[in-house]
């Protein structure tokens, strides 16, 4: 018997927490110097000119991040490739020394045209050390069902 959480499994409304993640200056320098070179995220002085606390992690690095929040939770669903419609909104600048927690609704649950299979739309709010929403997701993922 799977421990996995299967299609028929999952209820509108259900609650799921992903792990705490963690922002790291050097990690965001690394990023962004290879990714994403624009001041805000290499060079305090030009962050706080811009009206910023310090440097910021870069919109790629922060989807990264989330993802890694997820992952625990992923890891629960007997899932398949997947992940259609993925929005992503930026609420609150990350700064180094940060945290992220993943906090996911389900908030739609629909069959899938092919059998064996079903959609669950989520809602995931990613707050901050403080308990603030920093940036929220929406996506729909692709789960097996028990019995096909």
């Amino acid at each position: 018997m799977s421990d996995k959480l299967f299609f028929e499994d999952i209820q509108i409304g259900d609650t799921f927490v992903g792990d705490t993640v963690h922002v790291h200056r050097d990690k965001i320098l690394s990023f962004a110097t290879e990714f994403d070179d624009q001041p805000m995220h290499l060079d305090a002085a030009a962050a706080k000119a811009m009206g910023l606390n310090d440097i910021i992690a870069p919109g790629a690095y922060i989807f990264a991040l989330t993802a890694k929040s997820q992952r625990s939770i992923w890891k629960r669903f007997d899932m398949l490739p997947s992940g259609l419609g993925i929005k992503v909104s930026f609420v609150l600048p990350l700064y180094p020394d940060d945290t992220l927690t993943g906090h996911m609704e389900i908030v739609a649950v629909r069959p899938s045209s092919k059998p064996g299979r079903g959609w669950i739309d989520t809602k995931v709010i990613f707050k901050n050390q403080n308990g603030k929403d920093a940036v929220e997701s929406s996506a729909s993922l692709l789960l097996k069902c028990q019995s096909p």
